[in-house]
Protein backbone atom coordinates (compact mmCIF):
# COMPACT_ATOMS: atom_id res chain seq x y z
CA UNK A 1 0.00 0.00 0.00
CA UNK A 2 2.97 2.39 0.51
CA UNK A 3 2.93 2.54 -3.58
CA UNK A 4 -0.37 3.85 -3.72
CA UNK A 5 0.58 6.52 -0.86
CA UNK A 6 3.59 7.22 -2.90
CA UNK A 7 1.17 7.39 -6.02
CA UNK A 8 -1.46 9.64 -4.63
CA UNK A 9 1.46 12.04 -3.11
CA UNK A 10 3.44 11.71 -6.63
CA UNK A 11 -0.14 13.21 -8.69
CA UNK A 12 -0.98 15.27 -6.24
CA UNK A 13 2.18 17.22 -5.92
CA UNK A 14 2.28 17.52 -9.90
CA UNK A 15 -1.44 18.33 -10.53
CA UNK A 16 -0.60 21.01 -7.54
CA UNK A 17 2.52 22.47 -9.46
CA UNK A 18 1.47 22.18 -13.03
CA UNK A 19 -2.36 24.16 -12.07
CA UNK A 20 -0.29 26.97 -10.29
CA UNK A 21 2.36 27.29 -12.77
CA UNK A 22 -0.66 27.71 -15.46
CA UNK A 23 -2.67 30.01 -13.71
CA UNK A 24 0.52 32.16 -13.10
CA UNK A 25 1.39 31.94 -16.70
CA UNK A 26 -2.61 32.46 -18.05
CA UNK A 27 -4.45 34.29 -15.27
CA UNK A 28 -3.75 37.97 -16.40
CA UNK A 29 -6.92 38.94 -14.95
CA UNK A 30 -9.97 37.03 -13.45
CA UNK A 31 -11.69 34.55 -15.84
CA UNK A 32 -15.48 34.05 -14.75
CA UNK A 33 -16.07 30.47 -15.51
CA UNK A 34 -19.59 30.39 -13.91
CA UNK A 35 -21.05 33.49 -13.77
CA UNK A 36 -22.19 35.15 -9.91
CA UNK A 37 -20.65 31.86 -8.69
CA UNK A 38 -16.94 30.84 -9.77
CA UNK A 39 -13.97 32.30 -11.30
CA UNK A 40 -10.21 31.88 -11.84
CA UNK A 41 -8.34 34.13 -10.15
CA UNK A 42 -5.08 35.22 -8.81
CA UNK A 43 -4.41 35.31 -4.88
CA UNK A 44 -1.31 35.28 -2.98
CA UNK A 45 -1.47 33.59 0.27
CA UNK A 46 1.13 34.47 2.82
CA UNK A 47 -0.20 32.88 6.01
CA UNK A 48 -2.37 29.31 6.21
CA UNK A 49 -6.00 28.76 5.38
CA UNK A 50 -8.45 31.60 5.43
CA UNK A 51 -5.05 34.03 5.60
CA UNK A 52 -4.42 32.78 9.53
CA UNK A 53 -0.72 33.74 10.20
CA UNK A 54 -0.22 35.97 7.50
CA UNK A 55 0.45 39.27 9.40
CA UNK A 56 2.61 38.83 12.36
CA UNK A 57 6.33 38.50 13.17
CA UNK A 58 8.11 36.76 10.57
CA UNK A 59 10.11 33.95 12.72
CA UNK A 60 6.26 32.82 13.68
CA UNK A 61 5.29 33.05 10.55
CA UNK A 62 8.17 30.21 9.18
CA UNK A 63 7.11 28.19 12.32
CA UNK A 64 3.85 27.27 11.99
CA UNK A 65 3.65 27.88 7.92
CA UNK A 66 7.30 25.84 7.50
CA UNK A 67 7.90 24.14 9.87
CA UNK A 68 4.83 22.46 11.56
CA UNK A 69 3.69 21.44 8.26
CA UNK A 70 6.59 19.98 7.52
CA UNK A 71 7.10 18.23 11.32
CA UNK A 72 3.59 16.97 9.79
CA UNK A 73 4.94 15.31 6.49
CA UNK A 74 7.85 13.71 8.53
CA UNK A 75 5.44 12.50 10.57
CA UNK A 76 2.95 11.06 7.98
CA UNK A 77 6.21 9.62 6.03
CA UNK A 78 7.31 7.66 9.06
CA UNK A 79 3.45 6.33 9.77
CA UNK A 80 2.96 4.99 6.89
CA UNK A 81 6.26 3.39 6.71
CA UNK A 82 5.81 1.63 10.13
CA UNK A 83 2.18 1.07 9.32
CA UNK A 84 0.53 -1.76 6.95
CA UNK A 85 -2.40 0.61 5.43
CA UNK A 86 -5.39 -0.20 3.85
CA UNK A 87 -6.00 1.34 0.25
CA UNK A 88 -8.18 3.15 1.85
CA UNK A 89 -6.01 5.01 4.47
CA UNK A 90 -3.04 5.08 1.50
CA UNK A 91 -5.28 7.16 -0.47
CA UNK A 92 -6.31 9.04 2.37
CA UNK A 93 -2.76 9.86 3.03
CA UNK A 94 -1.37 10.47 0.07
CA UNK A 95 -4.02 12.99 -1.25
CA UNK A 96 -2.80 14.95 2.86
CA UNK A 97 0.75 14.50 2.38
CA UNK A 98 0.99 15.66 -1.75
CA UNK A 99 -1.26 18.79 -0.87
CA UNK A 100 0.35 19.57 2.29
CA UNK A 101 4.11 19.33 0.16
CA UNK A 102 2.47 21.21 -2.91
CA UNK A 103 1.80 24.20 -0.39
CA UNK A 104 5.06 23.64 2.03
CA UNK A 105 7.31 23.94 -1.64
CA UNK A 106 5.50 27.50 -2.61
CA UNK A 107 6.24 28.60 1.22
CA UNK A 108 10.19 27.74 1.23
CA UNK A 109 10.04 28.66 -2.15
CA UNK A 110 8.76 32.07 -2.14
CA UNK A 111 7.13 32.74 1.20
CA UNK A 112 3.48 32.94 -0.33
CA UNK A 113 0.90 30.60 -1.83
CA UNK A 114 -0.44 30.69 -5.01
CA UNK A 115 -4.14 30.49 -4.92
CA UNK A 116 -6.58 30.61 -7.75
CA UNK A 117 -9.91 29.28 -7.54
CA UNK A 118 -12.44 31.68 -6.57
CA UNK A 119 -15.98 30.83 -5.35
CA UNK A 120 -18.69 33.18 -4.61
CA UNK A 121 -21.87 34.67 -4.51
CA UNK A 122 -22.70 38.19 -4.57
CA UNK A 123 -20.39 39.87 -2.64
CA UNK A 124 -19.57 37.33 -0.60
CA UNK A 125 -15.95 35.26 -1.57
CA UNK A 126 -15.33 31.84 0.22
CA UNK A 127 -11.17 32.39 0.43
CA UNK A 128 -9.76 31.52 -2.83
CA UNK A 129 -7.64 28.24 -2.50
CA UNK A 130 -5.56 25.68 -5.63
CA UNK A 131 -5.53 21.87 -5.89
CA UNK A 132 -3.13 21.29 -2.71
CA UNK A 133 -6.04 22.62 -0.76
CA UNK A 134 -8.54 20.57 -2.00
CA UNK A 135 -6.46 17.31 -2.00
CA UNK A 136 -5.56 18.17 2.12
CA UNK A 137 -9.46 18.58 2.77
CA UNK A 138 -10.65 15.19 0.96
CA UNK A 139 -7.63 13.63 2.19
CA UNK A 140 -8.89 14.67 5.82
CA UNK A 141 -12.17 13.99 5.30
CA UNK A 142 -11.70 10.44 3.87
CA UNK A 143 -9.20 9.62 6.51
CA UNK A 144 -11.89 10.75 9.07
CA UNK A 145 -14.46 8.22 7.48
CA UNK A 146 -12.36 5.58 7.26
CA UNK A 147 -11.53 5.41 10.81
CA UNK A 148 -15.13 5.84 11.85
CA UNK A 149 -15.80 2.85 9.77
CA UNK A 150 -12.87 0.89 11.45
Amino acid sequence: MRTIFLLTSLIIFFLDRVTKFLALKELNHPVEVIPGFFSLRLAENRGAAFSIFSTGSEPVRKFFLIVVPLLICIYILYYVLKNRLSPRISISLGLIFGGALGNLYDRVFSGKVLDFLDFYIGNYHYPTFNVADVAVFLGTVALILSWRKS
